[in-house]
Formats: C-alpha cells, structure tokens, sequence
C-alpha cells in the first residue's frame, strides 16, 4: 500500500500579510495635524542694514561731515543728538517709568528730516534692558510718516524734482547692541 504525502508540505506557513491600513491611517493623521499647526506659524523680520565700511567711502564722507542722527534709548530718557553737532541734542523723558514718549520723539524727527530731506539713517542705541515692544513702536515712529504729519519734500536724485517723502528714516541701523548704557 502506498503511503499518501502529508498536508504538511502543501500548507504555506512563511507568508505572513501585513495590514497596512492603520499605519497608513496614523500617516495621513500626522500629516494632516503638521499641516494644520504650520499655517499658525507667523514669521516678521524687520530689516535693519548692516554696517559697511570701506575706507574710501569714509574718507570722502569724512571731508564733509555727516549727520549721523543717533537717537540713545535708555531707561529713563531718550537722546536725540548727533556726533558732528549737526543738530543741538535733546532729551525727552519718558511719560510712565518704560513707556517713552514717542510722539515728542516722532515731532523731534520731523523736525530733523525737515533740516535734512535727503537723510534716511538713524542710529539706535538701545539699552540692554529694554523690552522688545518698545524697541519696535520706537523704530516704527523713527521710520513711517503718519497721515497727520506736516508733507517734507525732498529732491528726487534721479529727476532733482522736488517730491513729497513718504518716509521719516526707513534705514535704521543698531548700534552697541552688547554695551550698557
């Protein structure tokens, strides 16, 4: 009699079947919540130039001496000045202890940008320990004109056509950001 092969050798024991689909549903769920979470992400620079020196760019600016508006923001006071004495310096106190006076300070500007239309920098000289929120509302109000400001004009360099500014010193440039002062 013969003997019958056994099932042993027709079964499939080795394939194994993965279910992929909760991995696929924990994929698709991630990346959905990365997604939603990213778009909250808002992201505001505020341009400020870098200092650039080259030494015949000095010599020449140095035979005529600049303005150089410095604006020193410190704990209890602002100074406006200038290191050549273009301008007399002026001190404004702040009007609650951390809170300076910003629209004496914006007033102070015009006045300077009306002296010299053709001037866009101020130097900020910021105190170590001043909060972020007030550092921008001072550069906001040493940079924009507002509506109700007096119109400065200015000659265009490329037409020499005198025209109305838009901006009181959009380019502000820090300086002795690690001193106290």
């Amino acid at each position: 009699m013969l003997k019958r092969p056994t099932s042993r050798r027709n079964s499939h024991h080795g394939q194994i079947e993965l279910n992929l689909v909760p991995v696929l549903d924990t994929l698709v769920t991630l990346i959905a919540f990365l997604l939603f979470t990213m778009s909250f992400l808002n992201v505001v620079t505020i341009e400020s130039p870098v200092p650039q020196v080259s030494s015949e760019d000095v010599q020449q600016k140095l035979k005529e001496k600049p303005l150089q508006l410095t604006v020193t923001l410190r704990d209890n006071d602002i100074e406006v000045w200038s290191p050549f004495e273009k301008i007399p310096p002026k001190k404004i106190l702040h009007t609650l202890p951390g809170q300076p006076d910003l629209k004496t300070l914006h007033e102070i500007l015009i006045d300077v940008k009306k002296q010299f239309p053709e001037e866009t920098k101020v130097v900020l000289v910021p105190s170590a320990s001043l909060n972020y929120d007030t550092l921008v509302a001072t550069m906001d109000s040493m940079r924009l004109l507002e509506a109700t400001d007096t119109p400065i004009y200015a000659a265009n360099p490329k037409t020499g056509i005198n025209e109305q500014t838009k901006t009181l010193f959009p380019e502000v440039v820090f300086g002795n950001l690690l001193g106290d002062n």
